[in-house]
C-alpha cells in the first residue's frame, strides 16, 4: 500500500530537517522537502507561487510512486486544508495520507531561523509570519488522512522522530 506522510508547520518548526532524517526509517521510501525544488528569483510568496509548489510537489510524488517507492515523504509545500485539497486532486494515486504538523515556539524558530544557513532578517521572519501562521485547519475532521502534532521546541531530531513514530506507527 502506498503511504504519503506530508510535513507542514511555521517556518523553522524543522519541516526540512525531519524530512531528511526520517528517510533511513524506511524501506523502499523516497523524501524530499519542497524548498529544494521552489528556488526561484524573484520570490513572491503569493498564491502563484503556493500552486507552483503544489504542482512540482504533486508531480515529484506522483513519480516516486510510479517508480515502486511504497512511501513517500513531503514537506514544506502546503499551509492549510486549501492548499491540502488543491493537492489532493493532482495525485494520480490513493495513497494513505498521514499530515504532521511540527509546531513550535516563537523564540525557538527565530533562533532556528538565524542559525541555519539560509539568509534571514528579521524583516522576513515577520512577513513569513504573517503569510503562513499555524494553520488549525487540517485537524482531521474524517478519515481522509491521519493528522497529529508534535512540538519540536524541545526535542532533538531523534526525539521528533520517536513521537512520529508513536504517533503513526502505521506509516512506518
Amino acid at each position: 500500500m502506498k503511504k504519503l506522510l506530508i510535513i507542514c508547520g511555521q517556518e523553522g518548526t524543522g519541516k526540512s530537517t525531519l524530512s531528511k532524517a526520517i528517510l533511513p526509517y524506511l524501506n523502499n521510501g523516497a523524501a524530499f522537502d519542497a524548498e529544494n525544488i521552489l528556488q526561484v528569483n524573484p520570490f513572491e510568496f503569493d498564491a502563484k507561487f503556493k500552486q507552483l509548489a503544489i504542482d512540482n510537489t504533486s508531480v515529484l510524488i506522483n513519480s516516486f510512486f510510479r517508480h515502486g517507492y511504497e512511501r513517500v515523504i513531503a514537506g514544506s509545500f502546503i499551509n492549510d486544508r486549501t492548499d491540502y485539497d488543491s493537492f489532493k486532486t493532482r495525485l494520480e494515486y490513493n495513497p494513505k495520507v498521514f499530515i504532521v504538523m511540527l509546531i513550535a515556539s516563537q523564540d525557538v524558530r527565530d533562533k532556528r531561523r538565524i542559525e541555519r544557513s539560509k539568509p534571514t532578517t528579521k524583516e522576513w521572519r515577520d512577513i513569513a509570519d504573517t503569510k503562513a501562521p499555524k494553520d488549525m485547519t487540517l485537524v482531521q475532521t474524517n478519515d481522509e488522512y491521519n493528522y497529529c502534532e508534535i512540538d519540536s521546541s524541545e526535542l532533538t531530531i531523534k526525539e521528533t522522530i520517536a513521537g512520529i513514530k508513536k504517533k503513526i506507527p502505521d506509516f512506518f
